[in-house]
């Protein structure tokens, strides 16, 4: 038999031994880029807290009129906070004129409002003036994220080559000794020889890939602007690994709940099981999709952008993984598509879109399962068999179904009863009366409406809100979403001209509150329109700091003044005539498009349904008549996967009825903050949502108030 030759056997071991050692420093790099990217962010946090306490001049320690001496720390040098929380007790006492009692006095002061700071501290990413600490996180949390894949991948090949390719290394240098190749047996010649070949073969197949190794080098020696760009693509991604691993960046929502201790730990411990769910939850996500499955049926009051639809996909993964199976969603004919895209999207699940009376897709869902997509118009026309039952119902913008009358209502309560669970989801049931939301608790959960019936009246806030808790979840924004970068909302103030005064007054004098609506707007003319060149001056700065756009109107004819004022930077114009899945086109497009480009849509129809995060900039060309649509309209870019800061600006015309719309809007915006924010219903503070009777009550007062105002001009 022929002897294997030295150098072929040296190198095919060389060769195997760098791709073992490879493989394992690629399956062993997670707690290593853990550890950096957990320093990083404690970088970023410390650098963050230590421009917070410096901001603070040491004054501030003087507040509380305690007899502290400031002059004396100052004339030391000691000129902010930051500084003051660096001296020890000793060194604060060796300052002339500071006793151990006003030593003890600072060194309170400074604990508590460096605790006070860190409590209120929002610590972000800023892609737009990156400091080095953001840098070296973003690279950091880059390296962690693009080499998640190769670890496993690595961690796959090593599981399948590894003890083999040992120990045909070891036959291999056995091989090498001339000697002892001289004596060997026969067999052993041969088992040396089917070492050199299977190795061979080997090298030739995954374990030889160089791709992974190149890949993870290239990975790790990533520039900053590569790793940017992939941060602002994928900034959900960023911050939850950043969330996971870091505690600088945890923010709790726990323990405002309402919930006992005793039920909160019960919906903590409960094991989910998210094998087919296509993305990484954030804690809170992960905690609501625990509530969900471990309460039965619930109703999820989250803030809009918190991703309620992504919890309600995460919940039928975790139920079907139970061994549950058939789900049902329904929803608005406005957000159909977007269900199903979603659905499709994040999760393995079959999914059956069911419009109208589209009685074969309905029966194709009942024989093979997955997940059913309907509207609530299409749900009065279901013909399903008494005995049929399915595991789990989600009700999208469960508010639909407020009015037990009505014959949608009637409909998707017939529907309930066919399933073991359920979830409603509302960004602001808060708006309805107490009446109605009682009405939701107690399709979910018997006992808890009787409960609530007896106390709505007289409760208080807490108490109201810890009988509502084992049914009823709410997170805000300002509770989950430490890294939401900063929400800036700015009144553009226009000075009307002689076209304009007289297309206005014309407007009051027919006293239609929707021309008069349309203050400046209402010209032949838009270069005699002040807020259209306002518009066009925040569209060309926009564009200079590389912002996208959405214009937001309630008047279709002003949008169509928008368009062409814009001409070619505008995209196609949203409108309640646009079908919903055009809609998502032309955001898709949107997302695309260069800095610079404007999404105009009708408040209405682009309000709802639609995640337009590309855009930092949004402009309402005139008041809305309730604070809830220019928040949902707000909440389309100010959302989760948000980088950069919003700016909302509304132009308005001054000594007009633009002025009497925005205090009705704050005066209710205050009435709802008080209660919506939490998890609380009271009579008092529901009355929002006003009958139309009422609303054509104060707008027909103001039209007249207005009319008898310019009549006095």
């Amino acid at each position: 038999m022929a002897k294997i030759e030295r150098p072929e056997a040296k190198e095919l071991i060389r060769l195997a031994q760098a791709q073992l050692n490879a493989f394992r420093l690629i399956a062993d790099s997670e707690p290593t880029q853990s550890d950096s990217v957990r320093a990083c962010a404690n970088n970023l946090y410390n650098a963050k807290l230590k421009a917070s306490l410096e901001a603070m001049e040491v004054e501030h320690l003087s507040r509380g009129r305690q007899g502290i001496r400031v002059s004396l720390l100052r004339d030391k040098g000691y000129t902010n906070m930051y500084q003051v929380s660096n001296l020890s007790f000793s060194q604060i006492c060796a300052i002339d004129g500071l006793g151990e009692q006003s030593a003890q006095k600072i060194m309170d002061i400074t604990r508590q409002v460096v605790e006070n700071t860190k409590e209120n501290l929002k610590v972000r990413i800023n892609p737009d003036c990156p400091a080095a600490e953001d840098e070296a996180l973003v690279k950091a949390l880059y390296v962690f994220l693009k080499n998640k894949p190769l670890r496993s991948r690595a961690s796959g090949i090593l599981e399948s080559n590894e003890n083999e390719a040992l120990a045909e290394i070891n036959a291999l240098k056995k091989a090498q000794n001339g000697l002892s190749w001289l004596f060997a047996s026969k067999a052993k010649k041969q088992a040396a020889q089917g070492a050199s070949q299977s190795l061979s073969a080997r090298l030739s197949s995954d374990f030889g890939n160089s791709e992974i190794t190149s890949t993870f080098t290239a990975n790790n020696n990533a520039n900053a602007s590569a790793c940017f760009a992939d941060f602002i693509q994928n900034p959900v991604s960023y911050y939850t690994e950043l969330e996971r691993i870091s505690t600088a960046f945890q923010k709790g929502s726990l323990e405002d709940t309402g919930l006992s201790s005793q039920l909160l730990a019960e919906i903590q411990a409960h094991n989910l099981n998210l094998q087919g769910l296509r993305a990484t939850l954030r804690s809170y996500q992960e905690f609501g999709v625990k509530y969900i499955v471990h309460q039965g049926k619930t109703l999820l009051g989250d803030e809009m952008g918190l991703g309620k639809t992504m919890q309600a996909i995460a919940s039928m993964i975790a139920l079907r993984n139970e061994g549950k199976h058939h789900f049902m969603v329904v929803c608005p004919a406005s957000v159909l598509i977007n269900w199903c895209r979603e659905i499709s999207k994040f999760s393995d699940f079959e999914v059956t879109k069911v419009h109208g009376e589209d009685e074969e897709a309905l029966l194709h869902w009942r024989k093979n399962g997955g997940v059913a997509v309907t509207t609530y118009e299409s749900v009065s026309r279901f013909d399903l068999p008494e005995k049929f039952k399915f595991a789990f119902l989600v009700a999208d913008e469960a508010h639909y179904v407020k009015n037990p009358e009505t014959r949608r209502t009637k409909a998707l309560v017939s529907l309930l009863q066919k399933a073991e669970g359920a979830l409603f989801m509302s960004g602001t049931p808060l708006e309805n009366k107490v009446e109605e939301m009682c009405f939701l608790v107690s399709l979910l959960n018997k006992e808890i409406s009787r409960e609530i019936e007896e106390v709505k009246y007289i409760s208080t806030a807490e108490q109201f809100r810890a009988q509502l808790a084992p049914v009823y979840l709410r997170r805000t924004r300002e509770d989950v979403l430490k890294e939401l970068p900063e929400l800036t909302e700015k009144e553009q103030w226009c000075e009307m001209n002689a076209s304009e005064s007289l297309a206005y007054r014309k407007a009051v004098d027919s006293e239609n509150f929707m021309a008069i609506r349309q203050v400046s707007w209402n010209v032949d003319d838009l270069s005699q329109s002040s807020k259209a060149q306002r518009l066009l001056e925040l569209c060309d700065k926009a564009k200079e700091e590389n912002r996208k756009v959405i214009v937001f109107s309630f008047f279709r004819e002003t949008l169509k003044k928008v368009q062409a004022l814009l001409n070619e930077r505008a995209m196609e114009v949203i409108t309640g005539e646009v079908s919903p899945q055009r809609r998502q086109e032309i955001v898709d497009e949107f997302t695309k498009a260069e800095a610079g480009s404007v999404l105009i849509s009708q408040v209405q129809a682009g309000g709802t349904g639609l995640n337009i995060q590309s855009a930092s900039v949004i402009i309402f060309c005139e008041p809305q008549i309730k604070p809830s649509i220019e928040n949902q309209a707000i909440s389309r870019a100010y959302r989760m996967g948000q980088v950069r800061d919003v700016l909302v600006y509304r132009l308005l015309s001054d000594e007009t009825i633009d002025e009497r719309m925005l205090e009705i809007l704050r005066n209710k915006q205050v009435a709802f903050d008080n209660f919506a924010d939490k998890s609380v219903v009271g009579e008092e503070a529901l009355e929002l949502e006003e009958s139309s009777k009422t609303q054509a009550s104060w707008i027909k007062e103001m039209v007249k108030a207005e009319k008898e105002r310019l009549s006095k001009v």
